[in-house]
């Protein structure tokens, strides 16, 4: 996915709480990678801080991002794109409500986190990842290139603030 974060367009711009997901997937794979015993013992608190930021990140494109494409182009691939990457973040916020549960599961019962649950998380993020991908790469060019979408962003945006 090297280059997909250079996206310079003014979407991306607005959108840019993507770093939250990089953010967590560079952490998670360094600690992994470290077999940092600290991070592991805490690592409730960072899918806490996860689903928080997650859950914000999709209310975001969810009320200002996903309805100015809509609006501004309403053609039969975009409202479709929509659709699925609406329907992926409900995917996503149930396979992360699956995995919380079990981490905390572990803690509840003091034990150590299994090669299974890493394998799962790992997935998690992969999946994560491709999301991000596939708006960054497809929708919010589609959103930048119409100067409709991009003029009811703004909009939306000062109406959210006002909210």
């Amino acid at each position: 996915m090297e280059g997909i974060y250079n996206i310079n367009n003014k979407v991306a711009k607005i959108a840019k709480e993507h770093e939250i997901i990089i953010k967590y997937v560079v952490e998670f794979n360094k600690k992994l990678k470290a077999r940092d015993k600290e991070f592991f013992k805490g690592i409730v608190s960072f899918f806490d801080f996860l689903e928080k930021d997650l859950l914000s990140h999709f209310r975001f494109e969810e009320v200002v991002i996903f309805p100015a494409s809509l609006i501004g182009e309403s053609k039969y691939g975009n409202v479709l794109m929509v659709m699925s990457l609406q329907k992926e973040h409900g995917t996503i916020e149930n396979q992360l409500q699956v995995l919380i549960s079990e981490i905390k599961g572990l803690k509840d019962s003091h034990e150590k986190l299994s090669n299974e649950l890493i394998n799962k998380i790992k997935d998690f993020f992969e999946l994560l990842k491709t999301h991000a991908k596939r708006e960054m790469t497809d929708l919010f060019p589609m959103v930048d290139a119409n100067a409709k979408s991009k003029a009811l962003l703004e909009i939306y945006i000062k109406e959210m603030d006002n909210a």
